[in-house]
């Protein structure tokens, strides 16, 4: 457990949130520094208008993330990485729902790379279910990619066990699994046409079964994705790890 991670972690995720925003398909309407305009009238300006948040120092945005994600999240307390992907993800889709992964999960039976692995999995599942995955999904996918290699390289360093032999590995399986994903969709997407063509569609069977087939073929692609989104974010920490 380490208070250590703070200003490293605070740090990752404001080079995620970058600067203001204010696209009217985000429901978090006017954004600066990943503070939302709700947020910067909660604990900022009650009556703050988008112009504010545009205005909004940094500094303001690094203390709110202390005072109201790291220390509500009380990550001084979580083990290292652990305390990492709970605070990004607790800023990026709420401290209740990131608490409530916490709850669905069991530190107890999880060593903290495996944990960082699982949590992250949830919340990219979570994501990729939300209606805007199809604007944000990729920007999205390469986020929680980076987030769990950040939070595996801090386990790792933590555990005293080899971070660079770790993040090769996980690159490597990643990568693999990448290819598996592609080659299954490939080979699903191939019985596509045939069994369209076959099918009765003035029933509701033929639909059931045509979305079945397609819905394979998204899956697969959607996990090929996401496996490389994670083999490249290794790889990439791997090329800085001693």
């Amino acid at each position: 457990m380490t208070a250590s991670n703070r200003e490293a972690s605070i740090s990752k995720t404001l080079s995620y949130e970058g600067g203001f925003t204010n696209d009217p398909r985000d429901p978090g309407g006017a954004t600066n520094w990943g503070i939302t305009i709700f947020d910067a009238r909660l604990y900022w300006k009650p009556d703050a208008t988008p112009e504010d948040v545009r205005c909004m120092p940094k500094s303001v945005a690094i203390e709110i993330y202390r005072q109201k994600y790291w220390a509500k999240l009380g990550c001084d307390e979580r083990p290292s990485g652990v305390d990492f992907v709970e605070f990004d993800f607790g800023v990026n889709s709420g401290v209740k729902r990131s608490l409530a992964y916490r709850s669905q999960l069991d530190p107890q039976k999880l060593a903290p790379v495996a944990y960082v692995k699982a949590f992250c999995a949830k919340r990219s599942s979570f994501l990729h279910g939300l209606k805007t995955w199809s604007v944000f999904g990729k920007g999205w996918g390469r986020r929680v990619a980076d987030v769990e290699a950040t939070g595996v390289r801090m386990a790792l360093g933590a555990s005293g066990k080899s971070v660079a032999k770790g993040l090769k590995n996980e690159a490597t399986k990643n990568a693999g699994k990448a290819i598996a994903h592609s080659t299954a969709g490939a080979s699903t997407g191939a019985v596509v046409n045939p069994v369209i063509q076959h099918l009765d569609f003035s029933t509701v069977a033929g639909w059931v079964v045509a979305g079945i087939v397609l819905g394979g073929v998204i899956y697969f692609i959607w996990a090929a994705v996401q496996h490389n989104h994670r083999a490249n974010a290794y790889t990439h920490l791997l090329k800085n790890a001693n």
